[in-house]
């Protein structure tokens, strides 16, 4: 004699799929409710992706201040050449015209408001654009 479910218990339990009991994303929205919750998505709906070329992204720059320039070089992290010039490189950076420089320094950086050129030209030192 043997045993007709074959370890399955019950004789309907691996019939079809319907015993299956969530192998994938079934059952997320009944019985797997709470990982629904947790992942913040109802059903695969995750939202509208434009595929435009035009509505993607774009790389935002980051903006710094003449007063944390002048705060970095009073903390040593600027090194001053052999006429007193700061050597100041900021890749990726907006320099904005917020502060005041005390010292000369050759800023070079992705981009310069007008009144921050001004600023760093009084200040004796130079701007040099990425």
């Amino acid at each position: 004699m043997g045993n007709r479910s074959h370890g399955a218990g019950n004789i309907k339990n691996r019939r079809g799929k319907g015993s299956r009991g969530g192998v994938g994303r079934a059952g997320f929205h009944k019985h797997k409710w709470l990982q629904t919750i947790k992942r913040g998505e109802i059903r695969g709906e995750k939202g509208f992706v434009n595929p435009s070329p035009s509505a993607r992204p774009r790389k935002k720059t980051r903006e710094i201040s003449i007063g944390e320039i002048q705060c970095e070089i009073d903390a040593g992290k600027h090194a001053a050449g052999a006429d007193g010039v700061y050597a100041v490189s900021l890749l990726g950076f907006k320099v904005l015209s917020g502060g005041s420089l005390k010292a000369k320094a050759a800023v070079r950086a992705a981009g310069f408001s007008a009144k921050a050129k001004e600023k760093i030209a009084a200040a004796g030192g130079s701007t040099a654009a990425e």
